[in-house]
C-alpha cells in the first residue's frame, strides 16, 4: 500500500493552516517516526493541538529551513502558499494535500501566478481523477483517508440509538461559502439554512419534537449566526451551536445531517446517516460527488 513516507526525504517540513488538509495530514503522522518540523497556524493549529498535545510548533521560517521535503495544506490563505514558494526556492520537494473536490488550480494561484506543487495527494478515486489534469510535471497520488475512516467508526460506536424515522434530530454542518445567491444581498450559507428551515414539510419529521444542532466550521466565528437561531428558536423544539469539539458526538446525536458542500455529510454518510445538501434552487450544484446524498431542491 502507498504511504507517505514512500515520497518524503526528511527532515519532513509541514506547514497547515485550514482544517481540511488539516485533518488528513495529522491521520498520517501518526504512523510517521521520521524528522519533523511543524507550522500548524489557524484551524489547523487547533486539529494539531488536539491529536498532539505538547507537540512543538514552529514559524514557517524556522520549518523550512534545513528540511528536505514540505507537506502542506492548499488553504485559501498565505501561509501555505508562501511555503511552497519558499520551499521552491530552496530546491526542496514539494508536497501539496487536496482535501476536496472543487478549484484545484485556483488553490495554486496568487495575483495571477500559479506556483505548482512536485507532488499532489488526493484521498479518494474521484479526486484522483480530477487532480491527473494537472500537467505531468506534477505527481498525482491517492493515500487513504483515514481520517474519514476514524470518524465514521467514531462516530457509529458512539450512537446511543439508530436513526429515527421521523426524523428527531437534525445536526447543520455549516461552511463559509463567500458568494452570495443570484439576485440575493446575503451569502449562500444563511439562504441555504433558510431554506431548510421554510421547508422542514418537505421532510420526514416528527410531529412529537424536531431539535437542530448548528455546527460551525472552525474558522466561523460563534456570533456568524445569532439572526437565524434567534428568528427560528421557535420553530422547533429546539435550536441551539453545538458545543461539542468532536465531529463524530454530534454525527452520532443526529438522525439527519445537512450541509452545502462540506466533507463532514461525506463523514456522516460513511457512517451510516441519511445525508442531504440544502443548497438551495437557482444557486451552486453540490460538488461532493456521491450519489447517496439527498438534495433538498429536489423535494
Amino acid at each position: 500500500m502507498t504511504r507517505l513516507e514512500d515520497f518524503i526525504k526528511p527532515p519532513l517540513a509541514v506547514v497547515c493552516h485550514d482544517a481540511g488538509a488539516a485533518n488528513l495530514i495529522v491521520e498520517w503522522l501518526k504512523d510517521y517516526t521520521g524528522d519533523l518540523r511543524v507550522c500548524m497556524e489557524g484551524p489547523a493549529k487547533i486539529i494539531w493541538e488536539k491529536h498532539f498535545p505538547g507537540g512543538k510548533l514552529i514559524s514557517i521560517n524556522r520549518v523550512i529551513k534545513d528540511s528536505k521535503t514540505l507537506l502542506s495544506g492548499t488553504g485559501w490563505g498565505d501561509l501555505e502558499h508562501s511555503a511552497r514558494i519558499q520551499a521552491k526556492k530552496r530546491s526542496i520537494k514539494n508536497i501539496a494535500v487536496i482535501d476536496h473536490w472543487t478549484n484545484y488550480r485556483e488553490r495554486f494561484i496568487r495575483d495571477g501566478n500559479e506556483e505548482l506543487p512536485d507532488v499532489i495527494i488526493v484521498s479518494d478515486n474521484y479526486a484522483y481523477r480530477l487532480a491527473k489534469n494537472f500537467p505531468p510535471s506534477t505527481l498525482v497520488i491517492e493515500l487513504p483517508n483515514n481520517y474519514l475512516q476514524v470518524e465514521a467508526k467514531l462516530a457509529s460506536s458512539e450512537r446511543l440509538r439508530k436513526c429515527r424515522v421521523p426524523i428527531e434530530n437534525i445536526l447543520i454542518i455549516t461552511e463559509p461559502l463567500r458568494q452570495k445567491k443570484k439576485g440575493k444581498d446575503t451569502y449562500l450559507e444563511f439562504e441555504a439554512i433558510e431554506f431548510l428551515l421554510n421547508n422542514l414539510n418537505k421532510i420526514n419529521i416528527s410531529s412529537r419534537a424536531v431539535n437542530i444542532l448548528l455546527r460551525l466550521h472552525p474558522s466561523e466565528p460563534l456570533v456568524k449566526y445569532d439572526n437565524i437561531l434567534k428568528k427560528y428558536k421557535d420553530s422547533v423544539s429546539k435550536f441551539h451551536l453545538s458545543k461539542n469539539t468532536h465531529l463524530y458526538q454530534d454525527i452520532a446525536w443526529a438522525d439527519l445531517v445537512v450541509g452545502m458542500n462540506s466533507f463532514a455529510l461525506v463523514v456522516a454518510l460513511t457512517a451510516n446517516v441519511p445525508t442531504m445538501s440544502i443548497l438551495p434552487p437557482l444557486s451552486i450544484d453540490c460538488i461532493l460527488p456521491y450519489k447517496e446524498i439527498m438534495h433538498l431542491k429536489d423535494k
